[in-house]
């Protein structure tokens, strides 16, 4: 197991934890945006999350699934702070991780084995 995989893991679970709750609204607090986004979008947005979620682990589309959510997130960011709601902290530390996949850099290709790397 490298690096690139716990990532990827990382990312796989946050959206599909995050796309679920679009649906099943469990996580608390809710988010800020949610009542200024039309319902349909909101739906839409929690489908391409849980798709993403799976399809993150295919090397075909990694890098492209990266690539249009490290941008959404920013974007989100932005949108939060015009919107002066500040519960952007799972939006920054996602967009980190999808930048870092997306950058690809020769770390994350190391090997990880018993807490050492080699």
């Amino acid at each position: 197991m490298n690096l690139s995989s716990i990532i990827t893991a990382l990312c796989s679970l946050f959206f599909l934890m995050i796309g679920a709750d679009k649906f099943f609204s469990f996580l608390e607090p809710p988010c800020s945006l949610e009542e200024n986004i039309p319902a349909t979008i909101w739906i839409l947005f929690g489908l391409l999350q849980v798709a993403s979620g799976v399809l993150i682990w295919s090397p075909r589309f990694k890098k492209h699934i990266a690539g249009f959510w490290a941008v959404f997130m920013v974007v989100f960011i932005i949108v939060h702070l015009v919107m002066q709601t500040y519960d952007i902290g799972g939006a920054i530390f996602m967009a980190v991780l999808l930048g870092i996949l997306v950058w690809d850099p020769p770390f994350l290709k190391r090997s990880i084995t018993k807490g050492q790397a080699n």
